[in-house]
């Protein structure tokens, strides 16, 4: 596992050499920082461990079940990267003024 970053639009990528990804990147809109870096936290203890794409979308499954989206970004040419998009807090939709 290599070094943890928060990018300049407030996602955390986490260096990951596995299948031929380089990166996973997570992302959290419409939640705090602080929810952001533990989310972070525990991808990169999963992939820790899973070092395969197919094992770290199984292990992410069970311990955030139905609380994310996982793609993967594999430009021709260039590093490939794992993005893990956390679903936006459950509210109360535009209330009618």
């Amino acid at each position: 596992m290599g070094r943890v970053l928060i990018e300049a639009d407030g996602t955390i990528r986490i260096a990951w050499d596995a299948d031929g990804y380089e990166a996973i990147h997570v992302r959290a809109r419409f939640r705090p920082r602080e929810e952001l870096a533990e989310y972070a936290r525990g991808i990169a203890d999963e992939a820790l461990f899973d070092r395969t794409f197919a094992g770290l979308r199984v292990a992410l499954r069970a311990k955030y079940p139905g609380a994310f989206d996982l793609v993967t970004n594999q430009p021709a040419g260039r590093p490939w990267t794992v993005i893990v998009n956390f679903h936006p807090p459950r509210g109360t939709p535009r209330p009618e003024i």
